[in-house]
C-alpha cells in the first residue's frame, strides 16, 4: 500500500488545527475538508474543486477565546444540506453553523453547556426516536454528558445532563446502538478513568445503566470509534490509549457486553490522538488508521478478518510534524482511499494520495 504524493494546505498562522472532517458540503460529489482550529477560534472549510485541488480556505469564527476542539457534520434542520456542529472548549458551548447549500455557512448559533464545562467533543444523532438529530456533548470538567434535543428546525432548546463519576474526564462521544435494542447508546472515552463508558438509551433520549470497560491502568484513552470489525453484525469498540501508546479493540459479545480489550502497540511514546476505521486495502475488512502525534507518523493496522489485526505499518509524517486528527476518504475521484490528517505543529492539513 503506497501513497504517491502529498498535498499541503495552510490553516493559518498559529491556528493549531486539532480536528478534521471529510464530507461533501455543496452537493458536487466531491469530498470537502472541514477543520477545527483551536488557537485561531475558527472553522476552516476547504472546498474540493477537482482532484486534490482545494479552494483557499474559508473561515468561520466560533467566538473569541472559544477554542474549538471537535466537530461533527450532519444535516440538523432537514434541508438535505450538511451542517457543522462544533464543541467550543474555551467557550463552554456547542456551536451550530447551518449550511446555505453552496458550501457557505450562516453565522454560528451558540448553545451554552454550563459554567466551567470545557466541552472537548461532540456527536450528533437522533437519541429520542423523533427522526431529528440531537447533539451530544461531553463536559469534561463537570463530569457530565449533555444532550440537546432538536426541535426539528435546527434549533436545540431543550438540554439535559447525565452525570458520570468524578474525575473521569469524559471525551469523544460516539452514539451507536451497541446492545441491539434499536436505541442509540452513548459511548465515551474516560481519559481520567482509564476506561470506556457506555450510557444505555432507555428509548426516549434518557440514558441509564452507566457501564465501564477498563482500558488499562493510566492508559488515558482519548479517541474512540465504534464499528463491527469481525463481521458478526455487532458494533465493536476501538480506542486509542494516548498514554499507553496502543490501540485497544473491544469485541462485542451481545447485550451491551464486551470482551476485555486486545491491545496493539502504536510504538513507544507514540501518543495516538485519533483513530479512524475503514477498509483501506479493499479486502472488505475494516482496518484501523491512527494518528500518532508524538510518533510523527500515521499507523495502519490491517484486519485479519476475525477482529484481529496485523502489527502496525507506519507512514512517517516528518520530523517536525504533529499529526492530531486523521480521516480517510477518496478526495480525487479515483476510487482509492486517501489519508488526510491535521498537522498541528505546522498549522496545516496534509493529504496522502493513494497510488
Amino acid at each position: 500500500m503506497l501513497f504517491k504524493t502529498r498535498e499541503w494546505y495552510s490553516t493559518g498562522d498559529n491556528s493549531f488545527p486539532i480536528f478534521i472532517w471529510l464530507t461533501d458540503i455543496n452537493d458536487d460529489n466531491r469530498s470537502d475538508i472541514i477543520v477545527a482550529n483551536q488557537n485561531a477560534d475558527n472553522i476552516s472549510v476547504f472546498v474540493n474543486i477537482q482532484g486534490t485541488n482545494f479552494r483557499e480556505r474559508i473561515t468561520y469564527s466560533t467566538g473569541l477565546a472559544s477554542r474549538p476542539q471537535y466537530i461533527s457534520v450532519v444535516d440538523v434542520n432537514d434541508d438535505d444540506k450538511p451542517d457543522i456542529i462544533v464543541a467550543n472548549n474555551g467557550g463552554h458551548n456547542v456551536g451550530v453553523l447551518l449550511n446555505n447549500g453552496s458550501g457557505q455557512f450562516h453565522a454560528i448559533q451558540i448553545y451554552y453547556t454550563g459554567s466551567e464545562t470545557y466541552p472537548p467533543a461532540v456527536a450528533v444523532a437522533d437519541v429520542n426516536s423523533d427522526k431529528k438529530p440531537d447533539i451530544i456533548v461531553t463536559n469534561q470538567n463537570k463530569n457530565t454528558i449533555g444532550v440537546f434535543l432538536n426541535d426539528g428546525h435546527g434549533q436545540f432548546p431543550h438540554h439535559k445532563h447525565f452525570s458520570v463519576p468524578y474525575g473521569y474526564g469524559v471525551t469523544c462521544p460516539q452514539v451507536v446502538d451497541v446492545n441491539g435494542d434499536t436505541h442509540p447508546d452513548i459511548i465515551v472515552a474516560n481519559s481520567g478513568g482509564a476506561s470506556l463508558g457506555i450510557f444505555f438509551n432507555s428509548g426516549n433520549g434518557t440514558f441509564t445503566n452507566w457501564t465501564t470497560f477498563s482500558t488499562g491502568i493510566d492508559s488515558q484513552p482519548r479517541p474512540v470509534f465504534v464499528v463491527d470489525v469481525n463481521g458478526d453484525n455487532k458494533p465493536d469498540l476501538i480506542v486509542g490509549n494516548f498514554k499507553a501508546s496502543n490501540v485497544g479493540v473491544f469485541l462485542n459479545v451481545g447485550n451491551g457486553k464486551f470482551l476485555n480489550q486486545t491491545i496493539y502497540s502504536t510504538g513507544r511514546d507514540s501518543q495516538p490522538r485519533s483513530v479512524f476505521v475503514v477498509d483501506i486495502n479493499c479486502d472488505k475488512l475494516p482496518d484501523i488508521i491512527v494518528a500518532n502525534s508524538n510518533g510523527r507518523n500515521i499507523g495502519i493496522f490491517l484486519n485479519f478478518g476475525d477482529g484481529k489485526f496485523q502489527p502496525q505499518m507506519t507512514y512517517a509524517t516528518g520530523v517536525s510534524t504533529e499529526p492530531r486528527s486523521v480521516v480517510v476518504g477518496d478526495v480525487n475521484g479515483d476510487n482509492k482511499l486517501d489519508i488526510i490528517f491535521s498537522d498541528a505543529a505546522n498549522d496545516q492539513i496534509v493529504i496522502l494520495i493513494r497510488s
